[in-house]
């Protein structure tokens, strides 16, 4: 069974796609700091760097984003542009802009700069490719870039005309927004990252798509009846409930942020994040089984590749990851370990790249990084041993909270909650997060009540009902 399980929450929006009760992709947009990947902008060049081939392009955020930009290129300090993030902002570097901008429907994506019409590598039958094409081309009277999604498998006419025009109509309406007014302006907002998910993967596999928010549901009911009217039969209602809880995901996300990974053989994986790579080692653990002490390592490290592919895609682990497989002997068997993880990472939609065996026999990936991992979003620096990602954020402590008043709202008269934290997540939480405590109260018609004490350490809180 596939179901998509959308958690809506005052902080966050999380979407957790679970095969056979299994996580195996996890989405979450930060409600208090929204993402930006794929919003267009009307942006103000302020500074040019000839040196780096790089503008600095002021888009309305506290620090500059960053333009590439070659010699040739007819841009001037001052200068109004048009351009979109196609990549978010990452610790500390700038959000990365481009000028080639493209706006994706459900089976097209327009490209107004260019002139070419490609398609997906994944449409791989001929015959179809070429039907696709001429239905497009036929559509495309003014020769814009278009490329032609997975999705459009099997599409008619029709359907594509509708996709075409509504592209059409979007980059007109964001034209004209560029030419009014002076200054940095948002011009066109992305998606949610559920509805985009939604949108961009809903097909006959999909049993079922629970919200616990009915105005997120009544969105996704409206979305899917211009898709297909059978898919809205898809969505459940589990309104104002844990369904994170009730559909099993929190204990797959907790097992997302532990160091340690059970395999199903008995062995483990140990997960360590540093800011430079990633390291991933590889135990045999409790796995002995009844064959030889090579054989056994070969099959640990054959499982191991499965949930590492599984792992890299959950907590979104992008950039340089190092794998310490255990040792094999046999040359045939490294062959066949290096084949296995290639193919496991084959499946992932994120690009990455298994570069080979070092001199001390570590295997090294490359995935492509769009943004930080979900670390970032769950975990924080500790305050006192400076160690990363060893406490719980604020975000996180915010999401248990309102999940704690979900249950005390279903199953207790009480109406007041007092939150004790530690005296740094408590100038923080004042300092930052006001607004969210405000909605919170509002939402659920509460009252809450924050307090420091020592006796919190930086990992945790306490929620006392009263």
């Amino acid at each position: 069974m596939k179901q998509i399980i959308v958690q809506s929450l005052i902080s966050s929006t999380q979407t957790a796609v679970m095969q056979d009760n299994k996580l195996i992709e996890l989405l979450i947009e930060d409600n208090i700091h929204k993402k930006t990947k794929s919003n267009i902008y009307r942006g103000i060049v302020k500074n040019i760097k000839p040196g780096i081939e790089a503008a600095f392009v002021d888009i309305g955020f506290e620090k500059m984003a960053y333009l590439p930009i070659k010699s040739s290129d007819d841009i001037k300090n001052g200068m109004e542009v048009l351009v979109q993030i196609n990549k978010e902002a990452v610790g500390t570097k700038a959000p990365r802009l481009t000028q080639e901008i493209s706006i994706s429907g459900r089976y097209l994506v327009l490209i107004p700069s260019n002139d070419r019409i490609t398609i997906s590598n994944k449409i791989s039958e001929e015959k179809e490719r070429f039907r696709l094409k001429k239905l497009v081309k036929s559509l495309n009277k003014d020769n814009l870039g278009i490329i032609i999604r997975t999705e459009a498998v099997g599409c008619d006419i029709d359907k594509l005309k509708e996709d075409f025009e509504m592209l059409i109509n979007r980059y007109k309406n964001i034209s004209k927004e560029f030419k009014l007014g002076m200054g940095p302006k948002l011009l066109y907002k992305e998606l949610d990252l559920d509805t985009k998910y939604i949108k961009d993967n809903i097909n006959d596999e999909i049993d079922n798509i629970i919200f616990n928010d009915k105005d997120k549901y009544t969105e996704i009911k409206t979305l899917l009846s211009n898709i297909d009217k059978s898919y809205v039969d898809k969505l459940i209602l589990e309104q104002n409930k844990d369904i994170f809880d009730l559909y099993k995901v929190s204990k797959e996300i907790e097992r997302a942020l532990s160091k340690k990974v059970w395999l199903k053989s008995g062995g483990y994986l140990i997960i360590e994040k540093t800011e430079a790579l990633t390291v991933i080692d590889v135990n045999t653990g409790k796995f002995t089984g009844n064959i030889s002490r090579e054989e056994t390592m070969y099959k640990t490290n054959l499982e191991a590749c499965e949930e590492i592919a599984r792992q890299l895609k959950i907590r979104d682990i992008g950039g340089i990851i190092i794998v310490d497989f255990i040792d094999l002997q046999k040359k045939k068997y490294k062959e066949n370990l290096i084949k296995k993880l290639e193919e496991c990472l084959s499946r992932d939609k994120r690009k990455s790249e298994v570069l080979g065996i070092t001199r001390l026999g570590l295997v090294e990936i490359a995935r492509m990084r769009e943004k930080d991992s979900i670390d970032s979003y769950y975990l924080s620096t500790c305050e006192n041993c400076k160690s990363e990602f060893s406490q719980k954020s604020i975000n996180y402590i915010l999401d248990d909270l309102e999940k704690d008043i979900i249950r005390m709202k279903e199953h207790t008269n009480y109406n007041n909650i007092l939150l004790e934290i530690s005296p740094y997540i408590y100038n923080k939480m004042i300092e930052k997060y006001s607004d969210s405590l405000k909605k919170l109260e509002k939402k659920y018609e509460i009252s809450i009540e924050i307090t420091k004490t020592e006796s919190i350490n930086q990992k945790g809180e306490k929620i006392i009902y009263k």
